[in-house]
Protein backbone atom coordinates (compact mmCIF):
# COMPACT_ATOMS: atom_id res chain seq x y z
CA UNK A 1 0.00 0.00 0.00
CA UNK A 2 2.87 2.54 0.69
CA UNK A 3 4.49 1.62 -2.63
CA UNK A 4 1.08 2.14 -4.10
CA UNK A 5 0.78 5.54 -2.90
CA UNK A 6 4.51 7.14 -3.42
CA UNK A 7 3.74 5.95 -6.86
CA UNK A 8 0.54 8.01 -7.21
CA UNK A 9 2.16 11.27 -5.31
CA UNK A 10 5.17 10.81 -7.52
CA UNK A 11 2.37 11.41 -10.54
CA UNK A 12 1.44 14.49 -9.23
CA UNK A 13 4.13 15.84 -8.75
CA UNK A 14 5.49 14.79 -12.26
CA UNK A 15 2.25 15.87 -14.10
CA UNK A 16 2.55 19.88 -12.52
CA UNK A 17 6.44 19.90 -12.99
CA UNK A 18 7.64 17.90 -15.91
CA UNK A 19 9.51 19.96 -18.66
CA UNK A 20 8.40 19.56 -21.83
CA UNK A 21 11.51 18.11 -23.51
CA UNK A 22 11.03 15.07 -21.64
CA UNK A 23 10.07 12.21 -23.67
CA UNK A 24 7.94 9.29 -22.64
CA UNK A 25 10.10 5.88 -23.19
CA UNK A 26 6.91 3.62 -22.65
CA UNK A 27 4.95 4.09 -25.88
CA UNK A 28 1.21 3.14 -26.09
CA UNK A 29 -0.06 1.58 -29.20
CA UNK A 30 -2.82 4.27 -30.23
CA UNK A 31 -3.90 7.34 -29.40
CA UNK A 32 -7.08 6.68 -28.02
CA UNK A 33 -9.24 3.37 -26.74
CA UNK A 34 -12.92 2.18 -27.60
CA UNK A 35 -14.37 -0.44 -25.22
CA UNK A 36 -17.70 -1.54 -27.01
CA UNK A 37 -19.98 -2.24 -24.28
CA UNK A 38 -21.11 -6.27 -25.61
CA UNK A 39 -16.74 -6.93 -25.45
CA UNK A 40 -15.74 -9.00 -22.01
CA UNK A 41 -12.45 -6.95 -22.29
CA UNK A 42 -10.11 -5.04 -24.43
CA UNK A 43 -5.99 -4.53 -24.51
CA UNK A 44 -3.90 -1.76 -24.11
CA UNK A 45 -0.76 -2.82 -25.73
CA UNK A 46 2.65 -0.40 -24.24
CA UNK A 47 6.18 -1.39 -25.58
CA UNK A 48 9.69 0.01 -24.15
CA UNK A 49 11.89 1.99 -26.66
CA UNK A 50 14.30 2.94 -24.01
CA UNK A 51 17.62 0.99 -22.87
CA UNK A 52 16.60 0.22 -19.64
CA UNK A 53 13.60 -0.96 -17.77
CA UNK A 54 10.55 0.73 -16.84
CA UNK A 55 7.92 0.22 -14.08
CA UNK A 56 4.70 1.45 -15.90
CA UNK A 57 1.37 1.82 -14.19
CA UNK A 58 -2.31 2.46 -15.22
CA UNK A 59 -5.82 3.42 -14.62
CA UNK A 60 -8.54 5.12 -15.67
CA UNK A 61 -9.91 8.49 -14.21
CA UNK A 62 -13.19 10.75 -15.15
CA UNK A 63 -11.29 13.73 -16.49
CA UNK A 64 -9.07 14.50 -13.90
CA UNK A 65 -5.60 14.91 -14.91
CA UNK A 66 -4.51 15.10 -11.37
CA UNK A 67 -6.13 12.09 -10.43
CA UNK A 68 -4.53 8.74 -8.93
CA UNK A 69 -5.29 5.11 -8.49
CA UNK A 70 -6.90 5.37 -5.63
CA UNK A 71 -9.56 8.41 -6.34
CA UNK A 72 -10.53 6.90 -9.03
CA UNK A 73 -14.50 5.83 -9.82
CA UNK A 74 -14.46 5.53 -13.27
CA UNK A 75 -16.29 1.75 -13.13
CA UNK A 76 -13.29 -0.56 -15.03
CA UNK A 77 -10.29 -2.39 -13.59
CA UNK A 78 -6.99 -2.92 -15.20
CA UNK A 79 -4.72 -6.26 -14.84
CA UNK A 80 -1.98 -5.93 -14.24
CA UNK A 81 -2.09 -2.11 -12.60
CA UNK A 82 1.24 -2.58 -12.36
CA UNK A 83 4.51 -4.08 -14.58
CA UNK A 84 7.64 -4.18 -15.35
CA UNK A 85 8.32 -3.36 -19.18
CA UNK A 86 11.76 -4.45 -20.12
CA UNK A 87 13.81 -2.89 -22.41
CA UNK A 88 12.62 -3.37 -25.94
CA UNK A 89 9.91 -5.30 -25.01
CA UNK A 90 6.04 -4.85 -25.23
CA UNK A 91 3.26 -5.91 -22.19
CA UNK A 92 -0.60 -6.09 -23.10
CA UNK A 93 -2.51 -4.76 -20.21
CA UNK A 94 -6.11 -5.92 -19.91
CA UNK A 95 -9.03 -3.52 -19.19
CA UNK A 96 -12.46 -4.85 -18.16
CA UNK A 97 -15.47 -3.54 -17.28
CA UNK A 98 -17.13 -4.00 -13.68
CA UNK A 99 -20.73 -4.60 -12.99
CA UNK A 100 -21.33 -0.64 -12.54
CA UNK A 101 -20.58 0.11 -16.16
CA UNK A 102 -24.23 -1.44 -16.68
CA UNK A 103 -25.13 1.76 -15.55
CA UNK A 104 -23.56 4.03 -18.07
CA UNK A 105 -25.30 5.29 -21.27
CA UNK A 106 -27.02 2.83 -23.55
CA UNK A 107 -27.51 5.66 -26.16
CA UNK A 108 -24.35 7.42 -26.33
CA UNK A 109 -20.96 7.32 -25.92
CA UNK A 110 -19.58 8.01 -22.74
CA UNK A 111 -15.72 9.33 -22.13
CA UNK A 112 -12.84 8.89 -19.55
CA UNK A 113 -9.08 8.64 -20.11
CA UNK A 114 -6.58 6.00 -19.67
CA UNK A 115 -3.50 6.79 -17.87
CA UNK A 116 0.05 5.61 -18.31
CA UNK A 117 2.80 6.15 -15.97
CA UNK A 118 6.38 5.33 -17.12
CA UNK A 119 8.82 5.28 -13.68
CA UNK A 120 12.26 4.40 -15.20
CA UNK A 121 14.84 2.12 -13.44
CA UNK A 122 16.69 3.97 -10.49
CA UNK A 123 20.65 4.07 -11.80
CA UNK A 124 23.31 1.48 -10.63
CA UNK A 125 25.41 1.92 -7.92
CA UNK A 126 29.20 0.56 -8.46
CA UNK A 127 30.10 -0.81 -4.88
CA UNK A 128 31.89 0.98 -2.35
CA UNK A 129 31.43 4.14 -4.87
CA UNK A 130 30.20 7.74 -3.73
CA UNK A 131 26.44 7.89 -4.02
CA UNK A 132 24.60 9.35 -7.13
CA UNK A 133 23.20 12.30 -7.46
CA UNK A 134 20.22 11.84 -9.93
CA UNK A 135 16.98 13.00 -11.19
CA UNK A 136 14.30 10.69 -11.77
CA UNK A 137 11.56 11.81 -13.41
CA UNK A 138 8.21 9.67 -14.47
CA UNK A 139 6.18 10.49 -17.50
CA UNK A 140 2.42 10.42 -17.25
CA UNK A 141 0.50 10.12 -20.82
CA UNK A 142 -3.19 10.41 -20.97
CA UNK A 143 -5.17 9.62 -23.97
CA UNK A 144 -8.96 9.34 -24.31
CA UNK A 145 -10.83 6.27 -23.44
CA UNK A 146 -14.54 5.57 -24.90
CA UNK A 147 -17.39 3.38 -23.73
CA UNK A 148 -19.42 2.70 -26.86
CA UNK A 149 -22.98 1.09 -26.32
CA UNK A 150 -23.47 -1.94 -28.56
CA UNK A 151 -26.55 -0.21 -30.09
CA UNK A 152 -24.58 2.72 -31.95
CA UNK A 153 -21.58 0.90 -32.77
CA UNK A 154 -22.80 0.30 -36.29
CA UNK A 155 -23.36 4.52 -36.92
CA UNK A 156 -20.00 5.33 -36.39
CA UNK A 157 -18.41 5.33 -39.63
CA UNK A 158 -20.05 8.16 -40.87
CA UNK A 159 -20.47 10.28 -37.97
CA UNK A 160 -17.83 12.13 -38.52
CA UNK A 161 -19.78 13.32 -42.24
CA UNK A 162 -22.57 14.35 -40.18
CA UNK A 163 -21.16 17.15 -38.90
CA UNK A 164 -23.60 20.26 -39.39
CA UNK A 165 -22.10 23.93 -39.78
CA UNK A 166 -23.87 27.07 -39.82
CA UNK A 167 -22.44 30.53 -40.61
CA UNK A 168 -23.18 33.70 -38.64
CA UNK A 169 -21.17 36.81 -39.18
CA UNK A 170 -17.53 35.98 -38.42
CA UNK A 171 -18.47 32.66 -36.63
CA UNK A 172 -19.14 29.35 -37.15
CA UNK A 173 -21.62 27.27 -35.02
CA UNK A 174 -20.53 23.43 -35.65
CA UNK A 175 -23.34 21.07 -34.34
CA UNK A 176 -22.87 17.50 -33.89
CA UNK A 177 -26.02 15.27 -34.32
CA UNK A 178 -24.65 12.21 -33.24
CA UNK A 179 -24.45 10.43 -30.48
CA UNK A 180 -20.37 10.14 -30.27
CA UNK A 181 -17.70 12.23 -29.59
CA UNK A 182 -16.19 13.30 -32.30
CA UNK A 183 -12.74 15.39 -32.64
CA UNK A 184 -12.08 17.65 -34.86
CA UNK A 185 -8.38 17.73 -35.68
CA UNK A 186 -8.55 20.90 -38.01
CA UNK A 187 -10.07 23.05 -40.89
CA UNK A 188 -8.48 23.26 -43.91
CA UNK A 189 -8.78 25.89 -46.64
CA UNK A 190 -7.85 25.84 -50.56
CA UNK A 191 -6.15 29.04 -51.46
CA UNK A 192 -4.58 28.60 -54.78
CA UNK A 193 -1.99 25.97 -54.79
CA UNK A 194 -2.21 25.94 -51.31
CA UNK A 195 -3.68 24.92 -48.35
CA UNK A 196 -4.08 25.77 -45.29
CA UNK A 197 -5.02 24.87 -41.87
CA UNK A 198 -6.94 27.49 -40.47
CA UNK A 199 -8.25 25.74 -37.13
CA UNK A 200 -4.79 24.08 -36.11
CA UNK A 201 -6.30 23.70 -32.48
CA UNK A 202 -9.13 21.93 -33.25
CA UNK A 203 -11.87 20.97 -30.83
CA UNK A 204 -13.56 17.96 -29.34
CA UNK A 205 -17.50 17.73 -29.87
CA UNK A 206 -19.31 15.84 -27.35
CA UNK A 207 -22.57 14.09 -28.29
CA UNK A 208 -25.57 15.83 -29.27
CA UNK A 209 -23.80 19.17 -28.67
CA UNK A 210 -22.49 22.39 -30.36
CA UNK A 211 -19.36 25.06 -30.53
CA UNK A 212 -19.34 28.64 -31.81
CA UNK A 213 -15.97 28.91 -32.67
CA UNK A 214 -14.18 31.93 -34.73
CA UNK A 215 -12.66 31.14 -38.20
CA UNK A 216 -11.89 35.08 -38.76
CA UNK A 217 -12.47 34.40 -42.40
CA UNK A 218 -13.87 36.60 -45.38
CA UNK A 219 -13.87 34.02 -48.12
CA UNK A 220 -15.55 30.90 -46.83
CA UNK A 221 -14.99 29.16 -49.81
CA UNK A 222 -13.04 26.23 -50.13
CA UNK A 223 -13.42 24.70 -46.68
CA UNK A 224 -12.93 21.23 -45.11
CA UNK A 225 -12.16 19.63 -42.40
CA UNK A 226 -10.49 16.36 -40.27
CA UNK A 227 -11.77 14.06 -37.76
CA UNK A 228 -10.05 11.33 -36.23
CA UNK A 229 -11.46 8.07 -36.46
CA UNK A 230 -11.10 5.19 -33.72
CA UNK A 231 -7.81 3.72 -35.32
CA UNK A 232 -6.20 8.03 -35.08
CA UNK A 233 -5.83 8.12 -38.31
CA UNK A 234 -7.39 11.26 -40.69
CA UNK A 235 -11.02 11.09 -42.29
CA UNK A 236 -11.37 14.15 -44.69
CA UNK A 237 -14.66 16.02 -45.74
CA UNK A 238 -16.04 18.99 -47.53
CA UNK A 239 -16.94 21.66 -45.06
CA UNK A 240 -20.80 23.17 -46.49
CA UNK A 241 -22.91 25.93 -44.82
Amino acid sequence: MKFKSLISSLCLAVVAQLSTSAQAEVVIHGTRIVYPADARETTVQVTSSGLKPSLVQLWIDEGDPKSTPEDSNAPFVITPPLSRVDAGKSQAFRVLALPSAAQLSKTQETLYWLNVLDIPAKPKQEENAAPINYLQIAIRSRIKFFYRPSSIQDQVAKAGEKIQWLKRDQQILVKNPTPFFITIKGIKQKLGKNTVDIFPEGLLLEPFSEQSIDLKLNNFENLSYVTINDYGGDNEYNLKF
